[in-house]
């Protein structure tokens, strides 16, 4: 059989099954922590809450700047982050009619694996040809891009205004550990740009550079 029926095929056999497959309901759910303050968000959090998108520079660390209790989501420190909130499933349909679905898209897509398998095979050798070109080639990942992490200790001694110098050019720099009794939060008692990190108000702090 043509290979490219053979794919109409099998998404139509995908799109045959979709009735009967579980509908999963996700819910997302914003949550900031302003000034540094300790703030709940409303959430149903019995089936497990995932941070999805960090959007503070202050580090959004589980158990320590977020986490959850029997009211919802709490942030701290100045995290601010959206959090998918777990998962509802329910079952629409039969068993039967499920497994019947599933089996004729499983049969037809194995089908239409097999006839694009001698594609793939000669367009494999172009594509061993071009990295084959890239010796340089790694995966990209935060190493990559950033570098090891460092840390940088930097304390405002009686109050006052410490700035503590470091080529920061092109990194990243988060809270990772508070040392001082004095509040640390961004943007009021530390803050960093592209020549160092600055502290002041008392804040005594480790910091992780990426």
């Amino acid at each position: 059989m043509n290979p490219i029926r053979m794919n109409r095929l099998a998404l139509a056999a995908l799109l045959a099954l979709a009735p009967f497959a579980p509908e999963a309901i996700a819910r997302s759910v914003v949550c900031e922590s302003q000034n540094g303050q300790t703030q709940h968000c409303y959430a149903d959090t019995r089936n497990g809450v995932t941070l999805a998108v960090q959007y503070s520079h202050s580090s959004c660390r589980q158990g320590q700047t977020w986490g959850t209790d029997n009211r919802g989501i709490w942030v701290s420190n100045g995290c601010r982050a959206q959090f998918d909130v777990g998962e509802y499933r329910s079952d629409r349909g039969s068993n039967n009619d499920s497994k019947a679905a599933a089996a004729l898209a499983i049969g037809l897509i194995g089908a239409a694996a097999i006839a694009s398998h001698h594609d793939r095979d000669r367009d494999r050798g172009r594509d061993d040809d071009r990295y084959d070109d890239r010796h340089n080639y790694q995966p990209y990942n935060d190493y990559n891009r950033y570098g090891p992490t460092q840390t940088i200790t930097c304390e405002s001694r009686d109050g006052r205004h410490n700035y503590c110098r470091n080529n920061l050019r092109g990194a990243r720099v988060d809270m990772d550990r508070q040392l001082s009794r004095s509040p640390c939060r961004y943007g009021n008692d530390w803050g960093w740009d592209g020549g160092g990190i600055w502290v002041e108000n008392g804040c005594r702090a480790v910091f992780s550079v990426r």
